[in-house]
């Protein structure tokens, strides 16, 4: 009876087992892998990837890697972390709701778009066109306008925000608004020419009176629950509602549900904090069995997915999981997830007759699980550790577990043989001698039905033994010992038995292969099972056999398929196996066999040798296996295969996958390693895609995929590149091809794949990839290529033609360029001649004026001009001395004598003679002369550069400026003589000019008023003597507006003798010109005096026209042509006197500013200029001057001169201050101007109107806003015909000239010339020439032939 019931029950636990069934739940994604565990939202596109918002990030998902999504601008990111709600609305686009704001992303160019005005958490969905909808007000429904890229309003009424639960579009894209006590539900309603969407009432015919509390669409049904937690189901296509389950009694008081999906014949429940509920119905009944999901987190979201048959879970905390019904479940148990004892590799398992586990392992000893069950957790069952320290073990290292037909189990260690007795319960020793020698490291155990025991040992061979003794208490007898290679230890090493067939016992050996017992020599002999030259096919761990005596043999190279010795297959990683290494091979049904790797598990059809991988992304959590660890259960038909960590259990009673072929698509571009968006560089052609590159992005990546999250990892893929080669190249796993340096071209990219659990290649996909030719290899670059080949050929021809008349202009160029010398020689003769001529006369101005200004008693009128003539004789005297040393230099007659010289006193000398100057002109003049400098130096030369530097400082600095002066002597021994003045620098183009002696000298001839200097040969001789002394002289432009002159001048030998031919009597040393201080008079401006405005630069000058005009005239002088904005501000001047030749604006410029100016252009202006040349003075005529006087000038015929300018200008001021300037004198007769205006004005508007008929005295008085009455007595003052008579002669004449000038018809004339009619026209026409018109026309004709 006890029997019958422990059967029964057995019977009954099966029965359970087998209607609970096996699913499959596996984790693919944590927080190992993503930004955040927590998972708020799951959004899966056309593509099949997976959309994963979390508390902290956006992740995607492809089947084989998650990554966090990121746009490559930083700054243009997501606005929150928490990503609530996702939508995908088609077309590459993708809505995102954060609490901040809702975004939208564009994934062809990874642009957002921020909508900040929809923030916080609503309700949000698309149509069944990808029309994104929200409700987040009370009364009204926003959806996105797609053209115009905004939100716009609906307007409804009803729709309470605080009563929405959620709104749903079913399979005819009607929308349905649920809320807690009712519902809505509308037809959308698109305009086609603005997009605009209306909606429209219609009846939903679902009616629940019970307030709701969930609700869900999903696939034409609608599934919602109300406060009761009753769960209902209804048709949206019949209307007909069903009840499903009351959820009361499973969901907490606290708990919420998140979603609610049906898959298959079951429903899903996601609950906020208790995971998933799964309502499974019971065969022959209506009812449900519900029971929850192995989730220990709360659930936000289930999705089902779009492509293949399984369920994507969202969790709270513990990332996303997979549910499916695979043909095969594996649970993954990793053993220190439950206890801290076991740590070691499994080595051995078995699940013995009392349902008890037995684990062994590599260090830990023998774990014991009772009352085991795969679907149960083990930390739900009893368990025990057994080691050598609480059991009779030899070892805690466990290699083997068999099954034996006694009361006993077998156990092999790395001591030997030991036994269970099921009677003791307890585990004995078994010793194993053999030859005097203890047999240990058991690996495998087998027990024929005739009591023999077959034991495989490593390094100590196999040994055979007969099982006598007791059930209970086993005893070995007539043991043998079987070795290879005369028992050599590496020679011995087996790890496996296997029971053949036609070949009998097998052994594989670990290095040697495989090994099979031959009955009649009763010894060992080897299998040749490969010939490979590969040494890994020899370590053989696992061997088993197929239905059709096909040996599967597992080597560390892979998994040999041996028929017969001429026959067998290889397969490993190559052919897409996760790894080459074999394990365990365990047989599930005839032609179905697993092996395990040290990568995961492999599902290999030997009949038609396919086979389908699972690995760490199939969520296994031991994925490296051990060797031979693996168990089936023969009652169950359980697959067990132990790992370093765990084990995993394999069970086969789920639904068959069906088939499923993704498509390829093509997804990121890398070119030179960095990673870009491939959306930006495709175009279309016609239907195919092309990928376009310049011809510098040759080196590049393509990569691709096809999301299958079932068995994408069992595809391999393959491809080809036309246009480059013709053959397909197995590109294994790999997901993505590169391709370096390619030549610009088209090229199609070719790629597909083979998916090994279906044994089916999938279609061909293709990507155009166009490389651009570079600019220099572009069609229009070789035509420009020919055109330069042949522009070359010409100038060639050209140049060859060309030489000989080179070479004759060479030759003339050097004629010329002698012929340019002797002519600058020639002028510094000349120069140097007249020079010299030019003394005397200095001599008798100069002396002559010494004595007058010695005598007593002269007026100051006087004393005055002769000072001016004593003070300019000095002058030209300095120049004529510049030129003669000039000459010297140049000539050579001028040698240096070097001397020791007191530096410091010589130039506290010269400073000493500027010093009244510098008083007379208020300039700041400082010097920096140390005691007691010393050098050797020529003294006429340095004391010549000394005041040729200081007085041209003084030359150019503006009275109240500085002048600093410094010597010193530097590091590199040199002497260093520096020149500053403040407020003149110097144009950048001009410094090349300063100490050129050419320029100076062309300068006296060509320099005109916009380059006009008073520069002499100065600069030009102090160059040439620091030349002569080895030293240098340079000028600059300093930062604060100081321009420097910088003298360095090297320690010289003294000079001990000099050529008597040049030595001269007396050095040149230039005199310091005297400044005549000419104090121009003060007089009080009388206003009724006329005022005489004078301009010139030489204040000489200035003083010699005021004086000329004192007595009569208020004389304003300006020496600053640039002020003369501001002065015109501050007089009125009658008359200008303006120089023409002046530094920075010359008169002819200045001239043009003040006629410019509306107000001064009438002044008189008197241009006064040294030079004669003709195209001067028209020069200044064209300017707007009034007249031109060259220098030097009569006093008087100045004076002369500006009196009848101002007379002239009081006669035009008379004549137009009087009536008569009023009237102008037309044919003899004096008509008034504004008569004049007004007869020009009537003309006019009869030649605008001539072809109107509507032209008429009223007409022209219209227009002229004048009654007619008052132009008849206008035309009648004038003198004029009536404005009748006129239009007539207008007409007329018009009329005549088409006649002679053009070949228009008679009627086109009348038209044009605006008579009403023909007849009209011949009588007036006859009136005024007496003939017809065509008589008029044939006279005139023959009078011009």
């Amino acid at each position: 009876m006890k029997k019958h019931c422990i059967l029964l029950f057995f019977y009954c636990l099966n029965i359970l087992m087998n209607t609970v069934g096996a699913y499959n739940l596996k984790q693919v994604a944590d927080k190992e892998y993503m930004s955040n565990s927590a998972i708020t939202s799951l959004c899966q596109d056309d593509k099949g990837l997976m959309w994963i918002g979390t508390c902290d990030g956006l992740n995607v998902y492809d089947g084989r890697v998650v990554k966090e999504f990121k746009t490559r601008d930083k700054e243009d990111y997501l606005s929150g972390n928490q990503i609530d709600n996702i939508v995908y609305t088609g077309d590459d686009t993708y809505w995102f709701q954060t609490y901040y704001s809702l975004i939208r992303l564009d994934r062809k160019t990874n642009s957002i778009t921020r909508f900040n005005e929809f923030q916080k958490l609503f309700p949000m969905d698309k149509d069944n066109h990808g029309t994104l909808f929200i409700i987040k007000d009370s009364d009204c429904i926003y959806y996105f306008h797609k053209k115009e890229g905004i939100f716009k309003k609906i307007n409804v009424a009803g729709i309470p925000i605080s009563d929405v639960i959620t709104f749903f579009f079913d399979n005819n894209n009607r929308m349905w608004v649920i809320m807690k006590g009712y519902n809505r539900c509308y037809d959308l309603q698109e305009d086609p020419v603005t997009g605009n969407i209306t909606l429209a009432s219609q009846k939903s015919g679902l009616e629940h009176h019970m307030p709701l509390i969930y609700c869900n669409h999903d696939d034409g049904a609608v599934y919602y629950v109300d406060k009761e937690y009753n769960l209902y189901t209804f048709y949206i296509q019949s209307k007909k509602k069903e009840f499903v389950v009351n959820l009361g009694t499973k969901i907490q008081a606290h708990d919420r549900i998140s979603t609610i999906i049906k898959y298959h014949d079951s429903f899903f429940v996601g609950l906020m904090i208790d995971g998933v509920l799964t309502l499974d119905k019971q065969k022959g009944s209506d009812e449900y069995q519900i029971q929850p999901l192995p989730l220990n987190s709360g659930v936000f979201s289930l999705v089902k997915d779009r492509f293949q048959d399984f369920i994507w879970i969202a969790t709270d905390g513990q990332g996303v999981y997979l549910y499916s019904n695979p043909l095969y479940s594996i649970k993954s148990v990793v053993l220190n997830n439950y206890t801290d004892k076991i740590e070691r590799p499994v080595r051995a398992l078995l699940l013995d007759k009392e349902r008890t586990f037995w684990i062994g392992t590599k260090g830990n000893g023998i774990l014991k699980i009772y009352d085991y069950e795969v679907d149960k957790n083990i930390s739900d069952c009893r368990s025990e550790v057994l080691t050598i320290s609480n059991s009779g073990l030899g070892s805690n290292a466990v290699y083997c577990i068999g099954k034996s037909n006694r009361n006993l189990l077998w156990i092999g260690d790395e001591e030997g043989l030991n036994f269970y007795s099921y009677r003791d319960r307890c585990i004995k020793k078994l010793p194993l001698w053999i030859d005097n020698e203890e047999i240990k490291y058991i690996h495998d155990i087998y027990e024929t039905e005739d009591s023999e025991l077959w034991l495989a040992s490593v390094g100590m061979g196999v040994i055979r033994a007969h099982i006598g003794g007791t059930q209970d208490h086993p005893v070995l007898e007539n043991m043998q010992r079987y070795v290879a290679n005369a028992g050599e230890f590496g020679s011995n090493c087996f790890f496996t038995i296997c029971k053949g067939d036609s070949l009998g016992m097998l052994f594989g050996n670990m290095g040697h292969g495989v090994f099979r017992f031959n009955e009649i020599s009763n010894g060992l002999e080897p299998l040749t099972t490969h010939k490979y030259e590969n040494m890994n096919l020899n370590k053989v761990v696992p061997i088993a056999r197929d239905e059709a005596d096909n040996y599967l043999i597992g080597t560390t190279y892979g998994l040999i398929k041996y028929t017969s010795e001429n026959s067998y297959q290889l397969f490993n990683a190559k052919d897409g196996f996760l790894n080459s290494t074999i394990h365990a091979i365990l047989k599930h049904s005839s032609d179905n066999f697993w092996l395990s790797t040290n990568q995961g598990l492999i599902n290999f059809d030997t009949k038609r040798n396919v086979f389908r991988s699972y690995g760490f992304s199939d969520g296994l959590k031991v994925v490296e296996f051990s060797d031979g660890a693996s168990y089936r259960d023969p009652q169950t038909g359980t697959l067990f295969f132990g790992g370093i960590n765990g084990f995993v259990a394999i069970q086969a009673d789920g639904r068959p996958e069906r088939l499923y072929m993704p498509p390829i698509y093509f997804d990121k571009l890398f070119i030179f390693g960095e990673q870009y968006n491939l959306k930006e560089f495709i175009t279309r052609k016609k239907e195919n895609e092309v990928l376009n590159l310049k011809y510098d992005q040759n080196f590049f990546a393509v990569s691709f995929t096809s999301v299958d999250y079932l068995t994408g990892n069992n595809c391999t893929y393959s491809y080809k590149l036309k246009g480059l080669s013709d053959q397909w190249i197995n590109n294994g796993k790999e997901s993505s091809v590169s391709f370096t340096n390619m030549a610009p071209g088209e090229y199609t990219l070719l790629v597909k794949y083979y998916n090994s659990v279906f044994d089916k290649e999938s279609e061909v996909y293709s990507l155009l990839i166009r490389i651009a030719a570079p600019w220099y290899a572009s069609w229009w670059a070789y035509l420009i290529y020919t055109l330069c080949l042949l522009l070359i050929a010409a100038m060639l021809v050209r140049s060859f033609m060309l030489r000989t008349k080179r070479k004759k202009q060479e030759l003339l160029n050097e004629i010329e360029k002698r012929h340019q010398k002797n002519v600058f020689e020639s002028k510094l003769r000349f120069f140097t001649n007249i020079a010299h001529e030019f003394c005397t006369p200095l001599t008798l101005i100069y002396g002559p004026c010494g004595r007058i200004l010695s005598s007593k008693g002269l007026s100051k009128f006087v004393v005055d001009y002769v000072q001016m003539i004593q003070t300019n004789a000095e002058r030209l005297n300095n120049l004529i001395h510049e030129l003669i040393e000039f000459r010297r230099i140049e000539t050579g007659n001028r040698e240096v004598r070097i001397e020791t010289l007191n530096v410091s006193s010589l130039m506290k000398n010269t400073a000493k003679t500027f010093v009244d100057m510098a008083k007379s002109r208020n300039i700041t003049f400082l010097s920096k002369i140390p005691e007691q400098v010393s050098w050797n130096s020529d003294k006429g030369f340095l004391n010549t550069i000394i005041i040729n530097l200081i007085s041209n400082a003084f030359k150019y600095t503006p009275d109240g400026k500085s002048i600093k002066i410094e010597v010193d002597t530097n590091d590199e021994n040199l002497l260093v003589l520096r020149v500053a003045n403040e407020g003149s620098v110097i144009k950048e183009e001009d410094f090349q000019y300063i100490f050129n002696r050419y320029a100076i000298l062309d300068s006296f001839e060509n320099q005109d008023e916009k380059n006009f200097s008073r520069n002499g040969l100065g600069l030009a001789i102090s160059y040439n003597m620091a030349n002569l002394l080895n030293g240098t002289l340079k000028v600059e432009n300093t930062s604060d507006g100081w321009v420097l002159f910088t003298l360095s001048l090297p320690r010289l030998e003294v000079t001990t003798d000099v050529s008597p031919s040049k030595r001269i009597t007396s050095e040149y040393i230039p005199k310091i010109e005297s400044q005549l201080v000419l104090k121009l008079p003060e007089y009080e401006f009388d206003k009724m005096r006329p005022t005489l405005l004078v301009i010139d630069d030489e204040q000489e000058m200035l003083w010699f026209i005021r004086e000329i005009f004192s007595n009569d005239f208020n004389v304003v002088t300006l020496q600053e042509p640039e002020r003369i904005e501001q002065v015109l501000n501050e007089v009125y001047p009658n008359v200008i006197i303006c120089d023409i030749m002046m530094p920075g604006i010359g008169g002819i410029e200045l001239t043009n500013r003040i006629k410019s100016v509306k107000e001064t252009a009438h002044i008189p202006i008197i241009m006064v200029s040294g030079r004669h040349e003709m195209e001067q003075q028209m020069a200044a005529l064209s300017a707007g001057a009034e007249m031109y006087i060259t220098k030097p000038f009569n006093a008087e015929y100045l004076r002369i001169s500006v009196c009848q300018m101002l007379e002239r200008k009081e006669v035009l001021k008379d004549y137009f201050s009087s009536a008569i300037s009023t009237f102008e004198k037309t044919d003899g007769k004096l008509t008034h101007k504004e008569s004049k205006k007004f007869q020009q004005s009537v003309l006019k508007i009869i030649n605008d109107h001539i072809q109107e008929k509507e032209l008429s005295p009223r007409f022209i008085a219209d227009h002229l806003a004048i009654s007619v009455r008052s132009l008849y007595r206008k035309m009648e003052e004038m003198g004029e015909e009536s404005p009748t008579i006129m239009i007539k002669e207008c007409r007329l004449h018009v009329a005549k000239d088409l006649l002679l000038k053009t070949k228009k018809t008679i009627d086109e004339i009348v038209f044009e010339a605006g008579f009403s009619n023909k007849v009209t026209f011949f009588k007036v026409f006859r009136e005024k020439y007496g003939c017809t018109p065509k008589e008029f026309r044939t006279k005139h004709l023959e009078e011009v032939q």
